[in-house]
């Protein structure tokens, strides 16, 4: 204690003050605040008045009757939109009641949302016996509390049970003395506890209409059963017991209820504000007697002592030597696509360096080095929760991809999920649809080795989210998908069986579906996702009525949670190589045909001596290439630079060590080692892009071909929809395609007796002479020097037809075998005879744009000729030519494959044709005819009586019935074929005279002088003009009808609903004529597309601009990696990539539409400006002016009006009655006619 009284403290003592008069104080102090005590109060600001609540409406289709019905009853009523509601916002209380009333009446869908002021006051009452009546609980609590106004009283049931709890939920009414509840401490002789009532987590469920965010008592929705879906509650239902697969009435999956919390449209939990994972605080060490490593021996070799012998079943342990920590696992996001790869089976042990490859699995850190590297030792790749967009487009060159894309509904483009199956192409497979599962994405192929079982590989991918119990329904269909299914992918499940360290209700309802259908369920020895204190199992592979032996293996490599693994089956079976190319020695092919093939005349003399000739020089080409060709395996494997490997070896040396020893220094070590692996691979990468855009060079072609491979887009055809089975094979779909396509090849079932007699009797009383004297000595006969000539205009890109010569090929040979090939041509115009060996064609299948790929119907044949038959076509297309040019046979009207006109000219004549009228005041109706089947359902015998009828030399028709008489196709799907088919009507597809054929067939089509006919091949439309529509409706309806009954007798058949009208008229016409095609009116278009170009009703080529700005683009996104501002590619190859490939996009037809607003052109200027600002790396000080003089590149606007002035030059020069008929004017600047461009 010193002097002044204080006692000194302890540690935990306080400082008592002993005498409280020691610090008195004598001073007067002086508060500085005590005037403001003496100024006025100021008046409470009243409490603003509660906010009115918006009406929730329902946003459907009908919303703006909806939304008309409200303006309409309260006037101009203020809407917005919320996502799946609209909010309409009443201006005062009393017309938020009106509002509500109104809806209700006129079955407006619709909840409201009362504010918190009219909310009653939720509380909870524990502590009554749970068997007392909700009403003597309410007169009690009167007595007790006789201040609150009670609204409602429930009892609280368990959620498992459903038996009622010792609580009660009390509603009261807010009235500013509700919160004295909270003292009532003693009720009903029991010690009672009052809080609040706390609300369970996620969103309010309506008792009413079963939706959610708000409740049944502001609900204005119909009223819809939980159970049933009808329109009563739930607890008027008269189902009672519980639904073995019932349907959700708010998603329609069928499983689960729409109260279940897994539902997709049940709204999900979101995290409030500030709110993150929770980490672990520590992390303890990984330490397993089992797992702990050993010098010199690897991971595998650890591993290998507990698998099983192949052959027998695959059991676990129940003492698990895995960790069992329950530390929450850090989802890892994947890095690129190959770090998503879960499951890799089927890895042949035949396949050299199968061991070796899938250890390098990681040995490349980018999706297309990885992949590309490691799978080529692999038969096939499962890719499990692949997390990939639809959109994306994922190729591996020499491997097919199957994939299983999931599209989550909240947001389309969001990754997650998805399956994918990758397999090299030479091993024989197909893919497998598979239906629409409700709890698994899969994806499955189906194996056909050669003398071996097939069995069916599926990539599975089982969502954690889903019903852990109803999945087997979805395993049960994948297992009846085909024999010997083998199944693999993340399940998501863990049972001790397979060695994970506990059981879940998932791998629990596993083991029991496995036991009951006898799978096999295969599991690796070590776990399979590691997270940061745990480690199990989830990858599996299940497999059923499977005999070969196999090991299963879990590779402790890639840069994520999951490891790959490897499943290996031991079997038999080589496959071909991956890259198999051909390395032919011109000189020697050449040198034999000199050597080996002597030349002596033929002794032809009758048609199956020219078969024979036609045999033997194919069959002497064929055997000189096979001479002279030497097979080239490529080498398919990548090069990794070798700091690069030592850096993967390292990682993967370590990722092993952190697997078994848990360290988080060996954790920091691995990411450090993973960043610097991606550092070097991207600038390998970018390295080997610049040296490869260096090297491109339109002169050796390699420019061209990498722009074409760009702009191609590879797609494999799915199964097919057969006519009594779905084709899923290669050559069940070439059968499919080819049965659907002997269908086309048919004439119409179209009937005119008087025509049919008619060709009858002119084909069967036409009589040709036997012998035309084309001897080589003859005048008239075909010199090698012509054959030569063709030759040398042959392209050596284009594919060859059914007998696998090449142009190539035949632009090598000496001139001993050009000898004999003129020799054979000859023979063919001395005999009237086309051979065999020639007719028939190879078809391959190409989808249609926008069509469905599994309707066989869809996709348009593109047919391979022989290059032979080629070459001799050229030689009939002379002569029919010779005749007839020189007979002026063929109408003015018809454009299509014509000397010197183009589809520019039909256009110009269409154009002009509609323009005039506007001059002159008149609108003008145009029909568009689509004729179904043109060229493939030509009449033959009908062909051959207009042959006859125009006067074709007879040798030249008897020719000409031979080359149609007895054609044949064989569809090409991959390296399988179909069977030969017969074209049963129809002229060949690619046939040099096939065109000029079909243009003979329709050249009798009739005209009349009210309207005018315009025709390119098949594409024909009709127009006519008047200031009067009913006039003009008159003679179009004319000249329809005499079409109609001319379609009839030469068996065309019209697809009226693709057949389109257009009324051109400068002002809008209310009352439009009434035009008919067989008796059914075709309604106007505002627009119509003919030959490449959208005419609108008031040619403002507005639309047609905007479709080339839509090409353009897609275009150019597609070659972009090569223009591109970043790119290493020269500058002046970028500017003719555009000026070659880009820019005829746009010019395409613009001497027709060149006169549109300068609003329209500059829409592509800018197109223009920006491509060649982002070739140049252009800042944006520059001007564009400037960077064209720079780059001696004109504007858009003068390479338009250049083309223009050089294509009206030459129409003068064209010979056709047509194009000189187009009315002839000057230019003017008032009248928007296409020469206007010319000013």
């Amino acid at each position: 204690v010193d002097k002044d009284g204080y006692i000194y403290p302890g540690k935990r003592n306080t400082v008592p003050l002993r005498n409280p008069n020691i610090f008195k104080n004598d001073v007067a102090l002086d508060n500085k605040y005590a005037n403001l005590a003496q100024l006025p109060v100021e008046r409470e600001v009243p409490p603003a008045p509660p906010k009115i609540q918006p009406l929730m409406v329902q946003n459907n289709n009908n919303y703006r009757e909806t939304l008309k019905k409200l303006n309409d009853k309260f006037g101009n009523v203020k809407a917005s939109l919320a996502n799946e509601y609209i909010k309409v916002y009443p201006e005062t209380a009393e017309r938020h009641r009106e509002m509500q009333k109104f809806c209700r009446e006129n079955k407006i869908n619709f909840y409201v949302v009362r504010p918190p002021s009219e909310r009653p006051f939720k509380i909870v009452i524990k502590g009554v016996h749970p068997d007392t009546e909700t009403d003597e609980i309410k007169k009690e609590l009167e007595i007790a509390v006789p201040e609150i106004e009670i609204i409602k009283i429930s009892s609280m049931k368990n959620i498992r049970s459903k038996k009622p709890m010792p609580m009660y939920m009390v509603e009261l009414k807010k009235n500013g003395k509700e919160e004295k509840i909270f003292d009532l401490s003693r009720f009903m002789y029991f010690t009672v506890t009052v809080e609040n009532y706390r609300k369970p987590p996620g969103a309010t469920q309506c008792w009413n209409c079963n939706q959610f965010n708000h409740s049944s008592a502001n609900c204005g929705y119909s009223t819809r059963c939980l159970k049933c879906g009808q329109e009563h509650r739930t607890s008027e239902c008269t189902i009672t017991t519980p639904q073995d697969n019932p349907t959700c009435i708010n998603c329609g999956v069928v499983g689960h209820i729409a109260s279940w919390r897994g539902c997709p449209a049940f709204p999900k939990i979101k995290p409030t504000k500030g709110q993150g994972v929770n980490y672990p605080r520590a992390q303890r060490e990984f330490i397993s007697s089992q797992y702990k490593r050993q010098e010199n021996i690897s991971y595998s070799q650890q591993a290998q002592k507990f698998l099983p012998r192949p052959d027998e079943l695959h059991e676990r342990r129940n003492n698990t030597p895995y960790p069992t920590g329950n530390g929450e696992c850090i989802e890892q996001e994947f890095y690129g696509f190959c770090q998503g790869i879960k499951v890799m089976y089927d890895a042949l042990k035949s396949i050299p360096n199968l061991i070796k490859s899938v250890s390098e699995l990681t040995q490349l850190s980018t999706t297309e080095d990885r992949i590309n590297h490691v799978i080529k030792a692999l038969s096939s790749v499962a890719n499990a929760e692949t997390k990939l967009r639809p959109e994306f487009n994922f190729n591996i060159p020499n491997y097919d991809i199957y994939r299983t894309d999931r599209i989550p509904q909240n947001n389309p483009h969001a990754l997650g999920g998805g399956t994918a199956v990758l397999i090299k192409k030479s091993i024989p497979h197909y893919h497998i649809p598979t239906p629409k599962f409700h709890f698994v994405e899969a994806t499955t192929i189906s194996l056909n080795l050669v003398n071996k079982d097939p069995f069916t590989i599926t990539s599975i991918y089982i969502p954690p989210y889903t019903d852990p119990t109803l999945f087997t329904i979805d395993l049960e269909t994948l297992i009846q998908l085909g024999p010997n299914p083998i199944i693999c992918g993340d399940f998501n499940a863990q049972h001790q069986i397979w060695g994970s360290p506990i059981n879940t209700t998932r791998g629990k309802e596993l083991v029991r579906f496995a036991q009951a259908v006898g799978i096999e369920i295969l599991a690796p020895a070590s776990p399979t996702r590691f997270g940061y204190n745990s480690a199990t199992i989830l990858d599996l592979a299940l497999i059923k009525d499977f005999i070969l032996p196999y090991e299963i293996t879990s590779l402790p490599e890639l840069y994520s949670d999951h490891n790959p693994i490897k499943l290996t089956f031991k079997l038999k079976f080589s496959t071909p190589h991956d890259k198999i190319t051909s390395n032919t020695d011109w000189g020697k092919f050449q040198n034999y045909l000199r050597n080996h093939v002597e030349y002596k005349p033929y002794r032809i003399s009758n048609e199956m001596d020219i078969e024979e000739a036609v045999h033997n020089f194919e069959k002497n080409l064929q055997e000189a290439h096979r001479f002279a060709t030497k097979i080239v395996k490529k080498s398919t494997s990548t090069y990794i630079h070798p700091n690069i490997k030592n850096l993967i070896k390292t990682r993967n040396k370590t990722k092993k060590d952190w697997q078994t020893l848990r360290n988080p220094s060996i954790k920091t070590e691995l990411n450090r080692i993973e960043k610097l692996i991606k550092k070097l691979e991207k600038e390998s990468r970018q390295k080997d892009k610049t040296e490869e855009l260096e090297t491109l060079n339109p002169e050796n072609g390699t420019l061209w071909t990498k722009a074409k491979i760009m702009r191609r887009k590879a797609q494999k055809i799915p199964a097919l929809k057969g006519e009594f089975k779905l084709a899923l094979s290669d050559p069940d779909k070439a059968e499919t395609i080819a049965v659907s396509l002997e269908k086309q090849f048919s004439l119409n079932n179209l009937s005119h007796s008087e025509t049919e007699e008619e060709v009858n009797e002119s084909t069967n009383n036409f009589s040709p002479p036997i012998n035309n004297n084309y001897h080589n000595d003859n005048i008239n006969s075909i010199q090698p020097s012509e054959v030569i000539k063709i030759i040398k205009k042959l392209n050596i890109k284009k594919a060859c037809g059914r007998d696998g010569i090449t142009n190539k090929m035949i632009k090598n040979i000496p001139c001993t075998m050009v000898f004999a090939l003129t020799e054979i041509i000859n023979n063919i115009f001395n005999f009237n005879y086309f051979p065999n060996a020639w007719k028939t064609a190879v078809v391959v299948p190409i989808l249609k744009p926008g069509k469905d790929p599994t309707i066989p119907e869809n996709y348009r044949p593109i047919s391979l000729l022989s290059t032979l038959s080629k070459i001799t076509e050229n030689f009939i297309l002379d002569k029919l030519n010779e005749h007839l040019i020189g007979n002026k046979i063929l109408c003015p009207e018809q454009f299509g494959f014509r000397k010197s006109l183009t589809t520019n000219h039909q256009l110009l004549r269409v154009v002009e044709y509609i323009t005039s009228g506007f001059d002159r005041g008149e609108c003008t109706a145009a029909v568009f005819l689509d004729i179904q089947k043109a060229f493939d359902r030509v009449w033959k015998q009908g062909l051959i009586h207009k042959l006859i009828m125009y006067k074709t030399p007879p040798n030249l028709v008897q020719l000409l019935n031979s080359y149609l008489d007895d054609r044949k196709f064989v569809v090409r799907i991959g390296n399988s074929s179909s069977e030969s088919k017969t074209m049963k009507a129809g002229i060949p597809q690619g046939g040099k005279i096939s065109p000029v054929l079909y243009s003979i067939y329709v050249n009798d089509i009739p005209t009349t002088h009210k309207t005018l006919l315009g025709m390119y091949a098949d594409d024909t439309t009709i127009l006519a003009r008047n200031k009067n529509p009913k006039y003009t409706a008159a003679a179009i309806n004319q000249h329809l009808q005499k079409l109609d009954d001319w379609f009839v007798k030469w068996k065309i058949a019209l697809n009226v609903s693709k057949t389109e009208a257009v009324y051109f008229a400068k002002g809008e016409k209310k009352h439009k004529p009434v035009i008919k095609i067989k008796n059914k009116i075709i309604p106007w278009s505002q627009q119509a597309k003919y030959l490449g170009i959208i005419l609108d009703n008031k040619l403002t080529w507005q639309s047609h601009i905007s479709s080339i700005k839509t090409k353009f683009r897609n275009v150019t996104r597609k070659l972009y990696p090569l223009i591109a501002r970043d790119s290493d590619m020269k500058r002046k190859y970028k500017i003719l990539i555009y000026t070659a490939i880009l820019r005829p996009i746009i010019t395409y037809g613009c001497p027709i539409w060149g006169s549109a607003a300068k609003s329209n052109i500059n829409k592509l200027e800018v197109l223009e400006n920006n491509i060649i600002r982002q070739i140049c790396k252009a800042g944006w000080y520059m001007r564009n002016e400037d960077i064209r003089k720079a780059i001696k590149l004109p504007s858009l606007k003068h390479f338009i009006k250049k083309i223009s002035v050089k294509f009206y030059n030459n129409i003068e020069n064209i010979d056709n009655e047509a194009i000189q008929q187009i009315d002839k004017y000057t230019p003017n600047i008032k009248s928007k006619r296409p020469r206007k461009i010319l000013l």
